[in-house]
């Protein structure tokens, strides 16, 4: 697959799926190449030897992924024609297939089916399994794009992680290119006493904002258009961030683990918000020889 420095779309649903357009759309600003994968797997359905109905059923699982990309490309082709996207139907695991397929591109764009948190770990959704453990930025899309001609925000979470550079450098320049305000959320939780219901709400502590502040300072330089508000909330980071990002344009957080293993990564923030983030959310992952975003 020829898809070094591509925005990689996961075709999972019928076409046109909210990712297929998100992801033609992102390709197009940022003048990348777009490249699409179906992949499909007929291991788990087929008997461990070969037998007529199983090859047979192959042929049609292959057929009706044929199918799938063919649609996708035809609907691309028709909306952006200038992009002149290619694709790929692979045999294999999706999360395998779309995880390998990261190192590589620039940008991997998948669909969120809302299974919601049980199901999702339970069935181990590829969305799920594919943005704890990409080698580069994952965006999920779980509905139809917004439209781009009405005004929202881009909710980044900044925790002082040693990703932050990177989802900074993502959340950024998205708002760059799409002339979209830049909304940074560092998310607090006082101490219990705090928080008894006899107290008053303390506000947040002026050394938070400060820290903000100075995380924001270096960027807000190298992008001058984009307008940045900045916000300290009292509350968890999954339910900060997730209130914060209600009806905009997307919410960019960090991905701070690779572990295969999804039980080891239910408490981690950016499982949480994908679970319940109602916009767009990216999972950015540093690469290790670094990326740059155009």
């Amino acid at each position: 697959m020829q898809i070094q420095g591509a925005v990689v779309v996961g075709l999972g649903g019928p076409s046109p799926a909210p990712e297929l357009i998100w992801g033609a759309r992102e390709a197009t600003a940022l003048h990348r190449p777009l490249h699409l994968i179906r992949a499909y797997n007929a291991s788990l359905a087929v008997l461990p030897w070969d037998t007529y109905l199983d090859r047979e059923f192959a042929v049609d699982l292959r057929r009706a992924a044929e199918d799938q990309l063919r649609a996708a490309l035809q609907y691309v082709n028709l909306h952006w024609p200038d992009l002149g996207a290619e694709g790929t139907v692979v045999e294999g695991f999706a999360a395998e297939v779309l995880g390998k397929a990261s190192r590589d591109a620039h940008l991997t764009v998948l669909g969120s089916r809302r299974l919601g948190p049980v199901g999702s770990a339970v069935l181990g959704s590829v969305s799920a399994v594919v943005a704890a453990t990409a080698a580069g930025p994952v965006v999920l899309v779980g509905s139809p794009p917004a439209d781009p001609a009405q005004p929202a925000q881009v909710v980044v979470g900044v925790d002082g992680s040693k990703s932050m550079d990177d989802v900074l450098d993502f959340a950024f320049g998205y708002a760059d290119r799409h002339q979209r305000p830049l909304h940074a959320i560092f998310c607090w939780s006082p101490d219990l006493l705090a928080s008894m219901q006899w107290r008053p709400e303390p506000p947040p502590p002026e050394r938070a904002d400060r820290w903000l502040a100075e995380a924001l300072a270096g960027w807000q330089q190298k992008y001058p258009e984009v307008q940045v508000h900045r916000g300290v909330v009292r509350a968890s980071p999954v339910a900060g961030l997730v209130a914060e990002s209600t009806a905009q344009e997307l919410l960019v957080v960090g991905g701070h683990s690779q572990h295969a293993r999804i039980s080891a990564l239910l408490g981690s923030v950016s499982q949480g918000v994908l679970h319940h983030a109602t916009c767009p959310v990216a999972v950015v992952h540093p690469r290790a020889t670094g990326w740059t975003v155009m």
